[in-house]
């Protein structure tokens, strides 16, 4: 009978993390968290591309800075598909969708938290390495992520996004560590696995959180990555503390 045996992680000097899908996860637009944006815009047939524009494609520069207002980034995006789409209803997909972005980031699972006070106390540095809107992170302030990690870099603030490089050095410089002595964590989105290993650092893929939006992706993300593991629990589990 073969037996799955978890991969063994000699202790980093540091371990930057990707943030959504990684270290938070978003809950899904129903019950409680109320519907998606596109419905709340009266476009629900829309859902797809709306979502499409507003991530993958990032058709206004959010993650890069050039809006930084989150009713103004609705109304764009909602407009492209129906300019008469009433003030009302993009308040109203702003206010579901800042619950549920909140949620994610100030309600972080309790083992995740845990994950990352084991890696301070054993003295590794971490740092955040993020694509996001300000609209994805204007509670960021009160997330119990941020007393927990040494530096966080957010695409908005400097313009720069995964995977280029220079996000990664930034937040590299900021805790003081080369590359080859780092890991990077995250979902694999952004082709972000790919940036860090062309850094020289070794990149880990968590699954858990993003097969809850959209598992068939997980396979395609697999080759880039040199380790895999459900979640950041299980990863810090691996590691030589």
């Amino acid at each position: 009978m073969c037996r799955l045996v978890t991969p063994r992680i000699p202790r980093p000097k540091a371990v930057l993390f990707d943030l959504f899908h990684t270290l938070v996860s978003i809950p899904k637009a129903e019950g409680e968290f109320g519907p998606t944006a596109a419905a709340s815009l009266g476009i629900p047939h829309a859902h797809a591309e709306f979502q499409r524009r507003m991530h993958e494609d990032d058709v206004l520069g959010r993650c890069v800075g050039r809006v930084r207002d989150h009713h103004e980034v609705m109304r764009l995006l909602a407009h492209h598909f129906d300019p008469t789409i009433s003030d009302e209803r993009v308040a109203d997909a702003v206010k579901w969708r800042r619950k549920r972005i909140e949620h994610g980031l100030v309600r972080v699972e309790t083992a995740v938290l845990a994950a990352l006070d084991r890696l301070r106390a054993a003295g590794v540095r971490t740092a955040l390495v993020s694509d996001a809107g300000w609209d994805d992170v204007e509670c960021w302030d009160r997330s119990p992520l941020v007393e927990r990690l040494d530096a966080a870099v957010f695409s908005f603030e400097i313009g720069i996004r995964k995977p280029d490089r220079r996000i990664y050095e930034r937040a590299l410089a900021a805790i003081d560590v080369d590359p080859r002595d780092a890991l990077f964590v995250g979902d694999g989105g952004s082709d972000e696995h790919r940036g860090a290993r062309a850094l020289g650092m070794r990149a880990v893929m968590v699954t858990r959180y993003y097969a809850y939006w959209d598992p068939g992706a997980i396979a395609e993300r697999r080759p880039h990555a040199d380790f895999e593991f459900a979640d950041v629990p299980a990863f810090v589990d691996a590691v030589d503390l």
